[in-house]
């Protein structure tokens, strides 16, 4: 899903910036971080690092592809320009074959399906986010890598997550994309709970992933969640993936979608009228490109995550795709929680929460994803 669970929520009104690309981002200074060791900090890699970086590029070499499982708005102008930068950084030459992720659910059950069997998993890099990577952790489908080793220089440390099996590639927060032609900014929704206004009638789609509507748990109660989603769809919301809101929205079915902004993004950048209104917080997701044990091209996929997740491929992800990085500043999700936080929104980091890591794994959890379902089938 955007593709992917958990998508967050934030609560102000801000348009996403759009416009030219940006420049490569610089990375958001931390006093309480400490820099990384070796090339993600910029400093003299150390022996073992230098050694273990050597062996992966050598081996990366004679595997000379890679599968990957990327968010769906990616282009083959980006894919070419992500190859290009992987050359750069390594000197090796990666034929990178790119399928969308779409639901990053099922993507999980895939590969727990294939590791369980014994079988050499379909790709080399899943991207996933906040509840599929505690998932994916729990069941110990992810590899540890040393990412110190690969990082290109000025990747903020601050990426590395999950014992080192994951590197934050996107950060986003969910809202509603609407079309400021068709709504008025003063009469757009602020609240979950305003979806239900008749005036609203047949104009929204919802996000379709149970989990991605914990923050929403977390901020406003189960049971006014629950109620605000009944109240949606009795307006006539319509359920869907991210991919398919983007679609309906652009194609002007629907003027109203809850998703994420990195795809109102996207859409500006294409030429599309959108903008991003948040909903009651300001709440912040991590989506993670990760390598799984026994992945046919691992070292290939090492290479083109640590690219993914540094300033080039993140300024190719700007430029082409439309996602963005709170970790790098400036970046336009950066600039989105920045200006959520001064309009004095509470804020809500979804992997810093331990409501909402809990809420995954518990027997509530997935109580409520069940209620959630439900509604969205019409019960």
């Amino acid at each position: 899903m955007r593709p992917g669970v958990v998508a967050v929520v934030v609560g102000l009104m801000v348009i996403v910036g759009c416009g030219p690309a940006a420049p490569a981002p610089a990375p958001v200074a931390s006093s309480a971080a400490q820099p990384a060791a070796g090339a993600a900090a910029g400093q003299a890699t150390p022996a073992g690092d230098a050694a273990y970086r050597q062996q992966v590029i050598d081996a990366a070499r004679s595997e000379g592809e890679v599968n990957v499982a990327l968010q769906s708005a990616w282009t083959p102008e980006g894919i070419r320009a992500l190859e290009d930068a992987v050359q750069r950084e390594y000197g090796v030459p990666i034929k990178i074959n790119f399928t969308p992720v779409q639901n990053y659910i099922q993507r999980v059950a895939e590969l727990s399906s294939e590791l369980a069997a014994g079988a050499t998993p379909s790709f080399d890099v899943h991207q996933t986010s906040d509840a599929n990577a505690v998932l994916m952790l729990d069941r110990d489908l992810l590899e540890p890598v040393n990412w110190a080793a690969l990082l290109p220089t000025g990747t903020p440390p601050e990426i590395v997550k999950g014992d080192s099996r994951l590197a934050v590639v996107l950060t986003d927060h969910s809202g509603l994309m609407y079309d400021p032609t068709v709504i008025p900014e003063a009469e757009v929704p602020r609240s979950l709970k305003d979806l239900g206004n008749p005036k609203w009638r047949g104009k929204v789609m919802l996000m379709q992933y149970p989990s991605a509507y914990f923050p929403w748990v977390i901020t406003l109660g189960r049971e006014p969640m629950l109620q605000a989603l009944r109240a949606a769809m009795q307006n006539g919301a319509v359920p869907d993936t991210y991919a398919n809101e983007y679609t309906r929205f652009t194609a002007k079915e629907f003027p109203m979608v809850t998703t994420v902004g990195s795809y109102t993004v996207t859409a500006q950048k294409r030429g599309a009228a959108a903008a991003f209104a948040p909903l009651d917080v300001s709440a912040g997701g991590d989506h993670f490109v990760a390598v799984p044990r026994k992945a046919a091209h691992a070292n290939a996929a090492k290479l083109v995550a640590a690219v993914l997740v540094g300033p080039e491929g993140q300024r190719i992800a700007e430029e082409y795709v439309g996602y963005s990085n709170r970790y790098y500043k400036g970046s336009a999700d950066n600039r989105l929680e920045q200006a959520a936080r001064a309009a004095g929104f509470p804020s809500l980091i979804w992997w810093d929460s331990p409501e909402a890591r809990a809420l995954t794994t518990s027997p509530e959890g997935q109580e409520i994803q069940e209620e959630v379902q439900q509604i969205f089938q019409g019960g």
